[in-house]
């Protein structure tokens, strides 16, 4: 009898863990994950948002499948104004987000970011910062002084003075800024007379050539050669395999039939693995320009 109580007894035990492991499995099974927010940050371009949204999703779609997450694993929030972006990249902390490189060195250590990849565009993933201004005005940086400057990225003040502008001048007090996310307004203005200088990127300055004015206008300053930043990520929120998987799906976005949309709109011709040397020179700057 004692035996065959021990055998009862045993065997409860052991159909009781069995249980208990199944439920933690099945638990495991059907709680759904909530979808992976990408936030993307696009300032000063001529990009409409509802065209911006659809090729997001389209490349989110194409990452999805490259990297082996399931259909709707990720949504795509699309910001036009920096300063929005600053405040839903803090709040929403979202595990991956593609910003610029001013809002991305202003939230780095805050958040825990890290590059995982760049975009290429006209064949390089780096770029300048010029200041433009009309033939026979102004021949320095000096002779700004108290200038109406426009463009984008005089939303991103710190990271005009530290980067850009090595701490040469302190923007916000040495020109007066006319904030405005559309460059070719601002171009047009500065052709008119109306402002006295515009800050553009590369691929803004490339592009001057289509302008009817173009030929009116010249750059008085340039700035060192400066890494464009593509997709962060979170290193708290994101696992290691995730990173590698959402980049290596990155670099076959712009050869997708579906993917392309987003490089097309915005003139990106590949995505490559971001150089950390270059943006850990574009840190030790910001962090040597800080206050």
């Amino acid at each position: 009898m004692r035996t065959n109580k021990n055998y009862r007894l045993i065997l409860m035990v052991l159909l009781s863990c069995c249980l208990q492991g199944t439920g933690r499995a099945a638990e495991t099974i059907q709680t759904p994950s909530a979808p992976m927010t990408v936030l993307i940050c696009y300032a000063g371009g001529s990009v409409q948002s509802q065209d911006a949204e659809a090729a997001t999703a389209s490349m989110l779609r194409v990452v999805e499948e490259s990297g082996g997450w399931s259909p709707g694993a990720m949504t795509g929030v699309f910001i036009s104004d920096v300063k929005e972006c600053g405040m839903r990249l803090d709040e929403q902390k979202p595990p991956f987000a593609i910003t610029t490189l001013g809002t991305f060195l202003a939230y780095r250590e805050k958040l825990d970011l890290i590059p995982l990849a760049q975009p290429v565009i006209d064949g390089i993933s780096a770029e300048r910062y010029r200041i433009m201004v009309r033939k026979g005005t102004h021949t320095s940086l000096e002779a700004l002084k108290g200038k109406t400057v426009g463009g984008a990225l005089v939303d991103e003040t710190e990271f005009l003075k530290r980067v850009v502008l090595r701490g040469a001048v302190d923007p916000e007090s040495f020109f007066t800024l006319k904030r405005s996310q559309r460059v070719l307004h601002c171009l047009r203005s500065l052709a008119k007379g109306e402002l006295d200088a515009v800050i553009v990127n590369s691929q803004q300055y490339r592009a001057l050539g289509s302008l009817p004015f173009a030929g009116e206008l010249e750059a008085v300053f340039s700035s060192e050669e400066i890494p464009m930043v593509g997709i962060v990520a979170n290193v708290k929120l994101t696992t290691a395999d995730e990173r590698s998987r959402f980049t290596r799906a990155l670099s076959q976005v712009c050869n997708h039939q579906e993917g392309k949309k987003l490089c097309e709109l915005f003139g990106v011709e590949s995505f490559v693995a971001a150089d950390l040397q270059a943006f850990q020179k574009t840190i030790d700057l910001w962090k040597s320009q800080k206050e």
